[in-house]
């Protein structure tokens, strides 16, 4: 499964990204570690989630981890609780690496090559603790636990839809067509993140 996962995102959405996409403001305006702004997190990824997809639709599970020693330098204590949470579910892995821009002692610009693992898993959305997995993500941040550290994509090949939710300040959907997101620009459109509202204005509102 995994090499057909990798050819599908490197021919779609590459680097998880697709010019046609919406994003989604979560936390704003409570403040960071508020019962409020825990609140309202979940309730809006969890109402665009559901939106998003069926629990018979059937999607890949993408999570990538930096490992544990670099998870728990940034304050996350339960760094295997997305596991602990999948440990019914078959799971493929991959090590991948990236390489970053750094400099050396003189100034000089290096390269950095930084390894990380991939856990993909296949199923029906009924199937996963989705509710779980996105709390945990809001949690990281905010001093809460149990947390999730690791970058989690929900990828629906059928729909061609990535779902990220990167932390409690938003998440954001990718598409290979607008109008597989029109709906959620419309019914949603209070929550758009006001930084990127022209540019998703232009995606959904041209002929």
């Amino acid at each position: 499964m995994k090499e057909e996962i990798f050819k599908y995102l490197n021919d779609n959405f590459p680097e998880f990204w697709s010019d046609i996409n919406v994003r989604f403001e979560l936390g704003e305006p409570y403040r960071n570690g508020s019962n409020r702004r825990i609140k309202q997190v979940n309730k809006r990824v969890t109402t665009i989630f559901e939106q998003v997809f069926k629990d018979s639709d059937e999607i890949v599970l993408y999570i990538k981890d930096w490992g544990n020693k670099e998870d728990i330098m940034f304050g996350n204590t339960t760094p295997y609780y997305i596991y602990e949470l999948l440990k019914d579910k078959s799971m493929e892995e991959e090590t991948l690496f990236e390489l970053d821009e750094d400099e050396d002692d003189e100034g000089n610009s290096i390269q950095i090559k930084r390894e990380f693992q991939v856990k993909l898993l296949l199923g029906m959305v009924s199937s996963f603790p989705y509710k779980k997995i996105l709390e945990g993500i809001c949690n990281y941040e905010q001093g809460k636990e149990p947390s999730i550290g690791q970058s989690v994509y929900f990828i629906n090949r059928d729909k061609n839809i990535v779902f990220h939710m990167y932390d409690d300040r938003g998440c954001i959907i990718c598409a290979r067509s607008k109008d597989d997101l029109e709906k959620l620009y419309i019914d949603y459109n209070h929550w758009i993140v006001d930084y990127w509202r022209e540019y998703f204005d232009r995606i959904f509102k041209e002929e």
